[in-house]
Order: C-alpha cells, then sequence, then structure tokens
C-alpha cells in the first residue's frame, strides 16, 4: 500500500514568513493547474461520505478529486487558472507585451492585480522543445511552461499540475525552476502536513469534520495496515489471559497499532521542523527522529512477539526477534512462506537492519547535526557509519547512497565551526577545495538528510509489516474459524493517502464516473469528532 512521499515546499523570499512556521499565521499559497480546477469532488454526489465511519464513502474518488475538496479550507490561498476572472484567485492570461513579457491579471479580495512573466520568448522557445521532447501538443506544452512561470512569479509554495511530462522536467539538471511543482498526490501529502501541523486536521466529505490527532493516527495506521484486521479478530478470538509472562495476543495487537500511530506523528514533526529549522527547531527535530527510530523497529518487535504467541511457540520473550538467528528459523515447519519473507538477507532484513543500526546508534550517543551547504543533516558514531558504509558497498539493488539521503563529507581539509544557538553544538563542514577526490566515494563522514532517510524507511516498514500479518497462519489461534483469514473491512477497496483521511482511486479499481461539479462554498467546520475503527 504506497505511502504519499513528501517533498519540502518552496522557500519564500527572506522578508516573507515560511507557512510551517507556527510562530506566525500563514497561509499556504497554492497555484491550481487549469484541467485541475473542474471536475468530481470528494464528498459530492457519488463520493459523499466519510471514510472512516461506518457509511463509508461510496465511491473511490482519485486524487485530483481529494484535492479539490481541499480547496475551500480556509487555511489554503488557493490561485486557479481560469478563463475568466471570477473568485479571488482567479489568474487569467493577458497578451503578450513588446517587451519580452507576457501579462496576467489576478482577482483579489480587494479587487485585481496585475503582473507578467519576463523573457516570454525563452519561454516560448522552451515550449518547442519541449512539444518535441515529449510529442506532446503545442499548446499543451506551452501552458505548462506557464504555468510554472507564473507559480514562481507569485511565489507559490506549491503549483499542482498532472502534466506528467511536466513533472518529468523536475529531474532535469538545473531544473530549480521547477522545485516548487508537485502533482496531486505530492500535493496532497503537503496539505495534509500542513493542516495537521498547524492543528487544522480534518477530513472534508461534503463538510468539514473536526478530526482529534490521537484519533486520525490511530485511523490512519489502521488503514495503513490492511492485514491488521487479520490479528485483531483472531486477538478477539482468543482469550489467552494466561499469556506465561507475555501480553495477551489482543495487547500485543493494540500496541502494534499504537507504535504505528505514534510512528506516523512522529513522522508529520520531522517533514514540518524540517521545513523551517529555526531557533530550537532543530533539537526538536531530533527528539521526534528518536522516538520515530524507536516506534519502528518497537513495530517490527512485536510482530515477532506476536508470531511466536500465535504459533505457541513458547520463546522467552528477550529471545524473540527478526534478527535473532535461533528465533526465526523455527517460523519455517508452521509457516514456510513467512520464514522466506523475514530470513537473512531479504528485502525485508535489510528494512530492519537499517533502522536497528539508525536506533542503537541512540542508545550510545545523541544524534547530531551538522549544517553543509545551507541544508542541515544529521551525523552518525563512527560504529554505524562503518555498518552503512559497509552496507552501500554490497550493492543491493535500491539500497544507494542517494536513496537514503547519505550524503559523504570527504576526509581532511580544513573545517569551519559555526554555534547552532539552542542545540549545545557546533556545526562542522568539510571543505576540500581544489584536493582530488578519495577512490573510494563512500570515503569519509556519512551524514544523513532525515526527510529522504524517512521517504525510503517508513513506506517500506509499513510494507513488511503489512505482509508478515498477511503471510502468518492463524490456524493454531483457539477459536480459529475461516473467517479469520479474509475479515471483512468496511471503506478500504482503495489505496490509502496516509496524509489527508482521504481515499485514492487504486490501480485496479475504477472510479465511479461523475459530471464535473463546481465547488461549493462551505460554512465552516461543524464540531463533529471521530473515534478509530474498533
Amino acid at each position: 500500500m504506497p505511502v504519499p512521499q513528501y517533498v519540502a515546499p518552496l522557500l519564500r523570499r527572506s522578508d516573507e514568513p515560511n507557512p510551517f512556521d507556527r510562530a506566525r499565521s500563514t497561509r499556504l499559497r497554492v497555484l491550481v493547474d487549469q484541467p485541475l480546477v473542474t471536475g468530481p469532488v470528494d464528498g459530492k454526489d457519488a463520493y459523499r461520505g466519510y471514510p472512516f465511519i461506518g457509511s463509508g464513502s461510496t465511491g473511490y474518488p482519485d486524487a485530483p478529486a481529494v484535492l479539490r475538496s481541499y480547496l475551500c479550507h480556509p487555511a489554503l490561498e488557493v490561485l486557479r487558472v481560469t478563463d475568466e476572472l471570477r473568485d479571488a484567485g482567479d489568474v487569467v492570461l493577458g497578451e503578450p507585451g513588446l517587451n519580452d513579457t507576457l501579462s496576467f491579471e489576478r482577482k483579489t479580495a480587494t479587487g485585481g492585480a496585475y503582473s507578467g512573466i519576463n523573457y516570454y520568448r525563452q519561454a516560448v522557445d522552451e515550449a518547442a522543445e519541449l512539444t518535441c521532447k515529449y510529442r506532446i501538443d503545442a499548446a499543451d506544452a506551452h501552458a505548462g511552461v506557464v504555468l510554472y512561470r507564473i507559480g514562481n512569479e507569485l511565489e507559490t509554495d506549491l503549483t499542482v499540475t498532472d502534466r506528467q511530462w511536466l513533472l518529468a522536467e523536475r529531474s532535469r539538471p538545473h531544473g530549480e525552476h521547477l522545485a516548487n511543482l508537485v502533482s496531486p498526490d505530492e500535493a496532497l501529502a503537503l496539505i495534509g502536513l500542513y493542516l495537521r501541523w498547524h492543528h487544522h486536521p480534518v477530513i472534508i466529505g461534503g463538510e468539514l469534520v473536526v478530526w482529534r490527532p490521537a484519533s486520525m493516527c490511530r485511523s490512519i495506521a489502521y488503514t495503513a495496515m490492511p492485514s491488521f484486521e487479520r490479528w485483531n479478530q483472531a486477538g478477539r478470538a482468543w482469550h489467552d489471559n494466561t499469556a506465561g509472562g507475555d501480553l495477551t495476543l489482543e495487547r500485543l495487537n493494540q500496541t502494534l497499532l499504537t507504535r504505528v500511530a505514534r510512528a506516523f506523528q512522529f513522522r508529520d514533526s520531522i517533514f514540518a521542523l524540517s521545513a523551517t529549522m529555526t531557533d530550537d527547531e532543530p533539537e526538536e527535530m531530533l527528539c521526534e527522529l528518536d522516538s520515530l527510530l524507536y516506534s519502528l523497529v518497537s513495530a517490527f518487535d512485536v510482530t515477532a512477539r506476536t508470531v511466536d504467541r500465535i504459533f505457541r511457540l513458547g520463546s522467552k520473550p528477550q529471545r524473540i526477534g527478526w534478527q535473532n538467528t535461533d528465533w526465526q528459523p523455527k517460523l519455517e515447519p508452521t509457516a514456510k512462506d513467512l520464514y522466506d519473507c523475514t530470513a537473512a538477507g531479504t528485502e525485508m532484513q535489510r528494512v530492519f537492519e537499517v533502522l536497528r543500526w539508525l536506533r542503537n546508534s541512540v542508545h550510545n550517543e545523541a544524534l547530531n547535526l551538522t549544517r553543509d551547504e545551507r541544508q542541515f543533516y544529521v551525523t552518525l558514531d563512527a560504529d554505524t557509519q562503518d555498518k552503512l558504509r559497509a552496507f552501500l558497498r554490497s550493492g543491493h539493488a535500491d539500497w544507494t547512497a542517494t536513496n537514503l539521503g547519505i550524503r559523504v563529507q570527504p576526509p581532511g581539509g580544513a573545517t569551519v565551526g559555526k554555534w547552532l544557538e539552542g542545540t549545545g553544538r557546533y556545526s562542522v563542514t568539510v571543505r576540500r577545495t581544489g584536493a582530488p577526490r578519495p577512490t573510494d566515494p563512500l570515503d569519509g563522514q556519512l551524514t544523513i538528510d532525515v526527510r529522504r532517510l524517512i521517504n525510503k524507511l517508513f513506506p517500506a516498514t509499513l510494507q513488511w509489516l503489512d505482509s508478515i500479518m498477511t503471510l502468518a497462519p492463524l490456524h493454531l489461534v483457539p477459536g480459529y474459524r475461516p473467517a479469520l483469514d479474509n475479515p471483512s473491512r468496511v471503506n478500504l477497496p482503495w489505496r490509502f493517502s496516509d496524509t489527508t483521511g482521504h481515499p485514492y482511486a487504486s490501480s485496479t479499481a475504477s472510479p465511479n464516473s461523475h459530471s464535473g461539479t463546481v465547488i461549493p462554498r462551505r460554512e465552516g467546520p461543524r464540531a463533529t469528532q471521530l473515534e478509530p475503527p474498533a
């Protein structure tokens, strides 16, 4: 079940506050591409209903439909490229000027504002190149190029488009001007993060519904692991009050759900804090990272204890663990598929190993920070660096330094120390001007970009936790019945957007057909509180 990955929001000018700064009240500025402005809306007609209460949603809205339901939220400053000025935020293109500019008009709450795109001839030439490169319509190429340039001119935090060719251009060399371009899925991820960070988590399903943070995280954790309900029902069927020194199956299940729910909360805090990193925020971010590492490793540990309980192996709790080469082989006679999935050298073990190394490093030495090229990176103790270096040299597919967010600072050279206020530490930056690069690209100090690391490990952890719950047979559970292997889970035939509390269309489920709908203006949030599912 995919989890949307976070991207860093484009920072505004230094004289404008960062929208993730909770000390100031700033709305998230979002520019929406014209094809995304109209269409089906989550919570209306075929898509009416809330995904986390008994009735559920009757349709399967895709990401643009969910996005359109958010555009009326007062925490967002929404700009739309349209054909005529109707509502505040509408942007209409003018005619090219003689001074190599393309003017556009934007309707504001108090009237209108005029602006323009400079070097319009460059935009026309770029559109012609992209027309040939991607074999697309010339008008489509022109609209996409103008869109991202309008976003840059208006200094938007997000410019949302579903033009796949334009999103592909973000990876081109010197593509920094495309940094604020995001897909609808990525926009939902950042908008959801922004709303939760500013204590405005809501569900929009016809009306805004206030969602308590604790209930939200538990619901998200429950939905992000579809196979959890197998264990949940097994724990209710087996009242194992004499657990032999360990928790009952039902309590182990609740512990797992709580660990994952808290991990979602810690992950949100890390991404929100890393968007600003001012004052005491670097130290706060490290505290959240500590907690996230403990929660994810603990979730793996709890699944091992649960498997031991289900298979009635009777192992001592301290001897149970996926890393234990004496315990894990005991699974082979009962659950060969689970044994093969979690054996040494598997992808699951790689995810677990990297998490354990990082978690164990916290036992000995507090995580630290360094700053290089105006970016913060987490430093690691020497022992953890050696393990990661050996791991990267093994050349496992998709386990590269880039994917893990690992940056190598070359050895030697000059060091510059700068005191970081509020952290009680120095930032050290290494420079080797003119010096030859080491033969070994991993020779030097390994530092980590936390956001990239989490984008790699967090979705993988959820995937393998769910796989473990799927592959663990339940026939040894007292009170077993075939229904335990495929329990009913209402409202979950879609892929889940963990960041918004909304469903969006899966690759196997076709959304219901629905005619275009103009987004209605809604009243303020009603005081409805949602509880997590049982």
